[in-house]
């Protein structure tokens, strides 16, 4: 392969590397009690609001209650 061919490969997987890359919505994890994460607690709405505002995955892990 030849120098320009070398160098329009990297090229193209460096762009497609830093595309893939920006794709990726990033995850955040909250651990809370069971109740505020059940289907009649707060969580799913905040989750929902949460997501819209931060432009990322809200994942809710419910524990038992100490």
């Amino acid at each position: 392969m030849s120098f320009l061919q070398k160098l329009l490969f990297s090229s193209i997987l460096a762009i497609l590397f830093a595309f893939n890359a920006q794709a990726a919505k990033p995850t955040l994890t909250v651990y809370t009690y069971d109740s505020f994460t059940s289907d009649w607690g707060p969580g799913p709405k905040v989750k929902e609001a949460f997501e819209k505002q931060c432009n990322c995955t809200l994942e809710l892990v419910g524990l038992e209650d100490g």
